[in-house]
């Protein structure tokens, strides 16, 4: 009878070398791509946030404003310390609906944009009558 081997022959470790190297360079990739995505989300989120903000700021106007908006609402940066974001707003009326208006806030930094769009019902005031 022939007895077993001890040990590993140099084939399997080789085939062990290769399993353990894919499967950690598998984890690092995975690891790299989480650490840009929170990167991104890093710089996504405030600029959510801000737009949010600019549009709730936009909503307070009237609907004769929203027609042509002031370069006050229109564009503009961010103030400290948010001052690597700029903005620019965008409204238009929607086509076949009367008194809807559509409103995009594009806030923009270096490594990217957001843009948040919302429709907003907006009556035409003529004699203190609202007028669909």
């Amino acid at each position: 009878m022939r007895r077993a081997k001890h040990g590993f022959t140099l084939l399997e470790a080789a085939v062990a070398m290769t399993i353990v190297a894919i499967v950690g360079a598998s984890a690092l990739a995975a690891f790299g791509a989480d650490l840009r995505a929170a990167s991104r989300a890093q710089q996504t989120l405030p600029a959510a946030a801000l737009a949010s903000d600019r549009l709730a700021v936009i909503d307070l106007v009237d609907a004769h404003t929203l027609r042509m908006l002031p370069d006050s609402l229109a564009r503009g940066r961010f103030a400290k310390p948010f001052d690597n974001y700029s903005w620019r707003a965008t409204v238009k009326e929607v086509r076949g609906e009367h008194s809807l208006v559509e409103i995009t806030v594009r806030v923009d930094w270096a490594e990217g944009a957001y843009a948040l769009t919302e429709r907003r019902f907006r009556p035409t005031i003529v004699s203190g009558i609202a007028t669909r």
